[in-house]
């Protein structure tokens, strides 16, 4: 039952362009951002580079931390129109952002994941940072 993964749209996730650290453009809509997750206190990091990513106690999962409190397919990570999410896969001890417990939910950069015992800073780069002025994409300053 672990396997099975509630149908959701991915063909807009097929091919995102990768994000390169060298443009001088802003992020445009289906281009990847990284997503850096920051375990507090320590602050080793996980970055996150591919568009959909289960992370999990289990050895299949993307991203493993193996411990008791984490389920075997505890969350997703998707990036999709322009913005990473994250999406609870009914684990047993939740997904927490800023402290409240959410099913699904937009991340930002500094929010704080709380998955188990792990606490997660979230950090995005700044060209994720977008405007939309009524002119169209613009550079923020």
């Amino acid at each position: 039952m672990d396997d099975i993964r509630p149908y959701e749209d991915t063909s807009r996730l097929s091919a995102p362009r990768p994000y390169r650290p060298h443009d001088t453009d802003l992020a445009r809509p289906g281009e990847l951002v990284p997503l850096q997750l920051v375990l507090v206190p320590t602050g080793m990091n996980l970055e996150l580079t591919k568009p959909d990513q289960v992370l999990g106690r289990h050895s299949t999962a993307d991203i493993r931390l193996p411990l008791a409190d984490i389920s075997r397919k505890h969350c997703r990570f998707i990036f999709a129109d322009g913005c990473w999410q994250i999406i609870d896969l009914d684990s047993l001890n939740g997904v927490f952002v800023n402290n409240q417990r959410v099913h699904r939910a937009i991340l930002r950069q500094g929010d704080r994941i709380r998955l188990g015992g792990f606490t997660f800073e979230v950090r995005l780069p700044e060209i994720a940072t977008i405007l939309e002025p009524r002119g169209g994409l613009r550079r923020a300053s």
